[in-house]
């Protein structure tokens, strides 16, 4: 897949696949696969993951929450915006990681690090190198799963003002710098016209 110089790539099934199998199977497997699940599925930033509590993910009932909503101290510029968990990959993934997480470690904080304290972006952006590298992966950077979960959202039909909600854009123009193209995917996409 081609990707803009100096911008994390996107990543195709089969790495996707990868990815995920290499993560799994790593020391903290269950933690580590809700993470990466979370920027596949739903879009969120390594800084959101970070600080993401149990109580922006699970109702009064314990029950996974089906869309969130992050702000002040969890999104970018700590704009608003409302995130869904509704991929049933996704929810099987937290619903795993809550089975085990220790509870009353890092506060609310929904991932700690080895040392038991609560995950930053930073360590995030470390952790997903080292998954990445892991897999194989060049090219790749915690962002990588921002932007598959915009490419796998735009192959799939979804139309471009969906895409931006999704990501809680400001403007589409943020958005369309998320897209990757290839001249095979441009030939496909002429080659299927009909009339």
């Amino acid at each position: 897949m081609g990707s803009k110089e100096g911008q994390a790539r996107s990543l195709n099934k089969d790495e996707v696949k990868r990815l995920l199998t290499i993560t799994r199977n790593t020391k903290h497997g269950c933690r580590n696969t809700a993470i990466v699940m979370l920027g596949l599925y739903s879009g969120l930033r390594a800084k959101e993951i970070a600080n993401l509590t149990v109580s922006h993910i699970l109702n009064a009932d314990g029950s996974i929450r089906e869309q969130i909503t992050i702000g002040k101290g969890v999104s970018k510029g700590n704009k608003v915006g409302a995130v869904q968990l509704t991929n049933t990959d996704l929810r099987k993934a937290l619903t795993e990681w809550l089975e085990v997480r220790e509870k009353d470690i890092a506060g609310d904080y929904l991932f700690y690090t080895q040392k038991r304290k609560q995950t930053t972006a930073n360590y995030l952006a470390k952790l997903l190198l080292e998954l990445f590298h892991a897999s194989g992966l060049s090219g790749c950077s915690s962002h990588s799963l921002r932007r598959t979960f915009a490419n796998t959202l735009m192959d799939n039909g979804a139309n471009i003002r969906d895409i931006s909600k999704l990501l809680r854009h400001s403007s589409i123009t943020t958005t369309q710098l998320y897209f990757d193209s290839s001249e095979t995917k441009l030939g496909e996409l002429v080659a299927s016209i009909k009339y």
